[in-house]
């Protein structure tokens, strides 16, 4: 973030990675929500956004990249912007994404610091990209399951954004690569808060929980566990299950919310009406002496 004057701030981003699906259009709509999504996650407007691609030199067709561009342009004309140039690389390994520039008022950005106990924690999306995009490399993933992952990634979180601007928001993330519960870490580790969660009252994309008994475990989902579970109990009838899902290392996932108990039904009622999958997961509660988060299968 860059002040610029005492109403506008100016954001910078950036967030490339290698192909999730098989489809190029689908993969560069994906790659460029997940771009957009920091922007979202802290109450910044996109401005325009510079295009990233690493390709093998003269071993991809022509109509494959034209493809990727397609689907990201058409997910930032959603987003009301465009893009406006970028740099190409010769890659062994096909990368795409973008660096993303917004404004936002210093005022009214949202961020992770600011949380406080008895604030409720919403959360914006369905869990179980990881797990699903990894069955996909596996062929096992069937295609309701793929369109549905798909479908969530591609989402952008504007309208979630939108749906905030009468809410008092203590504090925001949206939930990627880290997970749920490691996204959940950054926020209670900022704000010098703790948090319960309700491990059964996140949605999950259909056939995360197939897949993931399955054992599609994406290795970056393994990490965030190994990485998150020093600073959390997990509550003995929490399955295994949801143990994973809830460490899944996610693309383009939801907006994850602090806010006063007392708008967080109306939060999820307003993500509900406006298509994303929503639901309140949990609370802040005091920082005490052992590990920070507690995860129960029960509502908290």
């Amino acid at each position: 973030m860059y002040r610029l004057d005492d109403g506008q701030a100016v954001a910078a981003t950036l967030d490339f990675f290698t192909p999730l699906v098989d489809d190029p259009e689908q993969f560069g709509a994906v790659a460029a929500a997940n771009s957009l999504s920091d922007l979202y996650a802290m109450n910044v407007t996109p401005a325009f956004a510079l295009a990233v691609l690493a390709i093998p030199a003269g071993e991809f067709p022509d109509e494959v990249v034209e493809a990727i561009y397609r689907g990201a342009s058409d997910v930032c004309r959603e987003a009301g912007i465009v893009i406006a140039g970028g740099h190409s690389v010769d890659d062994r390994e096909p990368k795409f994404g973008l660096v993303a520039i917004g404004l936002g008022d210093p005022d009214r950005l949202y961020r992770k610091r600011g949380g406080k106990p008895g604030d409720a924690l919403v959360l914006g999306k369905g869990l179980g990209t990881g797990v699903i995009t990894t069955a996909i490399k596996a062929q096992e993933a069937r295609a309701e399951e793929i369109r549905a992952a798909v479908d969530s990634m591609r989402q952008l979180n504007r309208e979630a954004t939108a749906a905030l601007a009468d809410v008092e928001v203590h504090a925001a993330t949206d939930v990627t690569g880290f997970g749920l519960l490691g996204h959940l870490w950054e926020l209670c580790r900022a704000g010098s808060v703790g948090a319960r969660v309700s491990a059964n009252a996140p949605r999950l994309i259909p056939g995360a929980d197939r897949l993931a008994a399955a054992g599609h475990v994406p290795g970056g989902t393994r990490r965030n566990r190994e990485a998150v579970e020093q600073h959390l109990d997990w509550g003995p009838e929490v399955s295994e299950n949801r143990r994973v899902l809830l460490c899944d290392a996610q693309t383009s996932g939801g907006l994850l919310a602090a806010v006063p108990p007392g708008e967080a039904d109306e939060v999820v009622r307003r993500w509900s009406a406006g298509g994303y999958a929503a639901a309140r997961v949990g609370r802040l509660v005091e920082r005490g002496d052992g590990p920070a988060i507690r995860v129960e299968a029960g509502q908290q």
